[in-house]
């Protein structure tokens, strides 16, 4: 297909959904303010919040050379998928004490993201197990309890305290390296994170978060969290590679002692200070804040990966420590005043990543039934098929975005806000040497109300690794919207 009529394709599938959304989006506040919250008494400080959202996303992606969907050779792909669902609630009885729970689900599509017993009519036939895309799991995203030290404001006075300290229990994503490591789900600027920012991804942590206990609190106008986790159990058995292969080099994913880890994260507000009751930080404020920060932060986990000594499956391993840190900016400035409020938005953040000697993570954000097209001869992306491409391991990255919100009076409404955005990761790894990865991407969003609905194009790059270098690139167009109550 030419590019010319798949941007034709797509941009018509946006114009229709876009259509769709207003029909049936409307009687939204842009002063959306409690939410679903139930008050347990008349002052309102004992309350229960419920919140829920999700997000539906349709893409068209050109696939790594070689790919096969279902066994069936392509070299590009249609598909819908639920990005995410997720359920929270939260209660405060007393202001010496929180809990929070989230249950939700990821990634279902036409032939990924199903559970176990999904059933096999349509999937394909017993091959594929009836595993492929119906019947996701809903399962517990996080679960802790928080206990009141010293709170942000006075009991009495109400007055703000200079430190304040809370200590919590539990599942949870109190968690450090950088601000986009605990990055809230329904406040993207661009749709989607770039995974990296998550370098444990469903490793060692269950989708971000860990078991374990944390301090946060405030320090006059710096927020603090630090925590000391037991990593969720990963072990890559020893391989009998053959005589003198490199694989035996490359760090995996080896935690079986046990160790525990420690991760923390600082940042200096210098405007306006941001809401801590929750881990969730904000990706744009979408023109009704004023924020200025600098952070850093890191992870810890003593022998977390492991190399062979030798060449046999019953080799003695060679641990390695996980030790990651990162330093970040993030600005969120409205200016042209409140008739027009135009607000830009921007984020930069540099990671260094040490999992051990050459460890390596192919990845990508829903890589459906894929696998190798049977009889193609050609070139083949070391990252493997699909969208699959190198996102996390041993060296450095740098990723930044911004973005431009459009002034009220460009639609005349306060409620329906435009908002372009760009991105761009630079990356480099041990396993590649000297050789650079680069990705970007472009696209906006359409506010119908805030964060709470939303419509989002955009169209990306990946790199395609050939000879351990980025010899090319393929691109997805994303059309996402978001519902968040």
């Amino acid at each position: 297909m030419a590019l010319s009529k798949k941007i034709f394709t797509f941009c018509t599938l946006v114009l229709m959904t876009t259509l769709i959304t207003n029909i049936y989006g409307q009687g939204g506040s842009p002063t959306y303010q409690d939410g679903m919250s139930i008050k347990l008494d008349s002052t309102g400080k004992k309350y229960i919040r419920f919140l829920i959202w999700s997000d539906f996303m349709a893409r068209y992606t050109d696939l790594n050379p070689g790919t096969a969907v279902n066994g069936i050779p392509r070299k590009n792909m249609f598909d819908f998928s639920v990005r995410q669902f997720r359920f929270a609630v939260y209660t405060q009885l007393s202001p010496r004490y929180l809990i929070l729970a989230t249950v939700g689900m990821d990634n279902q599509t036409f032939s990924s993201g199903g559970a176990a017993g999904g059933g096999n009519t349509g999937n394909g036939g017993p091959g594929f197990a009836g595993t492929l895309g119906k019947k996701p799991s809903i399962y517990v995203h996080e679960l802790w309890n928080e206990f009141t030290v010293v709170p942000d404001n006075d009991f009495t006075t109400r007055k703000p305290n200079f430190v304040s300290l809370y200590i919590g229990t539990g599942l949870h994503y109190w968690v450090g390296i950088s601000r986009m490591s605990s990055l809230s789900s329904f406040n993207f600027l661009a749709i989607d994170a770039p995974l990296y920012n998550w370098p444990l991804i469903d490793n060692s942590d269950q989708l971000g978060r860990q078991v374990g206990v944390y301090i946060k609190g405030k320090i006059g106008p710096v927020p603090y969290r630090w925590a000391i986790n037991k990593p969720f159990t990963v072990v890559n058995p020893p391989i009998a590679y053959p005589a003198n292969s490199p694989e035996m080099n490359y760090a995996v994913d080896n935690n079986a002692e046990g160790k525990l880890s420690t991760t923390g994260y600082a940042s200096w507000d210098i405007f306006e200070q941001e809401n801590s009751l929750v881990p969730y930080t904000t990706g744009t404020y979408v023109g009704t804040r004023k924020v200025l920060n600098i952070g850093a932060g890191y992870y810890y986990s003593a022998d977390g990966t492991s190399t062979q000594a030798d060449n046999t499956s019953s080799s003695p391993l060679i641990k390695h420590d996980i030790a990651i840190w990162a330093t970040d900016l993030f600005a969120d400035i409205p200016f042209g005043g409140a008739r027009k409020n135009w607000a830009i938005t921007g984020y930069t953040v540099y990671y260094h990543d040490d999992f051990g000697p050459n460890y390596l993570r192919n990845g990508s954000i829903i890589n459906e039934n894929v696998g190798p097209a049977k009889g193609y001869a050609g070139a083949v992306s070391q990252a493997g098929f699909g969208n699959l491409a190198p996102i996390i391991g041993t060296g450095s990255s740098w990723f930044t975005q911004a973005g431009l919100l459009l002034p009220k009076t460009l639609l005349r409404t306060d409620a329906v806000r435009l908002q372009p955005f760009a991105e761009y990761s630079f990356q480099q790894f041990d396993r590649y040497g000297s050789a650079k990865f680069t990705w970007w991407s472009a696209g906006g969003n359409i506010y119908l109300d805030g964060h709470h609905a939303r419509i989002s194009i955009k169209y990306q790059t990946r790199p395609i690794v050939v000879d351990h270098r980025q010899a090319d690139s393929k691109g997805t167009f994303v059309l996402s919207t978001q519902v968040f109550l």
